[in-house]
């Protein structure tokens, strides 16, 4: 029996102390320091990421800025735009084929948001005045959106579209955008932000 007694005993201030361990109390020096430490971590990691962010939106501002002499001439061809707020779509003719733009990924979206909800009242408004219209959307997010609302008007959706744009990236987009269209539309309506 004395083997087993000195077992209990043995047993016992291990279960004592991992009961006392369970216990919730104040946190150490030592968890509070790494603690702020890991905080001090991620908001470093924030800051480099808003650094790359603003050198990545400064790039695109630049190459917009000097892209538009070059985009002059469009006005020209299809007038102004205008903004989708305050349109009543009653210049648009009676079959339109519509090619809203959205992006592929990341956190765009209140963009892409906007671009289908104008699409959505778009369609709806054409509807109602007894036109027809289709949709091409270019741009993962703009699929997805728009296929759950307005599925049966959407021919088909070009993505994979990469960024920054290049003359051959718009060039292959006006290709597909104009055989998906094969010359039934009385007009091709875009929908993007600018």
């Amino acid at each position: 029996m004395a083997p087993f007694q000195s077992m209990i005993k043995r047993a016992a201030p291990r279960a004592t102390s991992a009961f006392l361990q369970q216990s919730r109390g104040m946190a150490t020096e030592k968890q509070i320091l790494m603690q702020i430490n890991a905080t001090k971590n991620i908001k470093k990691i924030t800051s480099s990421m808003k650094m790359v962010s603003a050198a990545k939106l400064k790039g695109d501002e630049t190459r917009l800025t000097l892209a538009k002499p070059f985009n002059a001439w469009t006005s020209v061809l299809t007038g102004e735009p205008a903004l989708v707020e305050d349109a009543t779509f009653e210049e648009i003719p009676q079959k339109t084929l519509i090619v809203p733009f959205t992006s592929e990924k990341g956190l765009c979206g209140g963009i892409n948001s906007f671009i289908s909800r104008s699409t959505r009242t778009c369609v709806a408004a054409l509807t109602e005045q007894g036109k027809e219209c289709d949709i091409v959307v270019i741009g993962e997010k703009g699929r997805s959106q728009l296929r759950r609302m307005v599925g049966d008007k959407v021919l088909t959706s070009l993505t994979d579209v990469v960024s920054p744009g290049t003359f051959a990236l718009a060039s292959s987009l006006a290709s597909e955008v104009t055989a998906v269209a094969g010359g039934e539309y009385d007009a091709i309506f875009f929908i993007f932000n600018h």
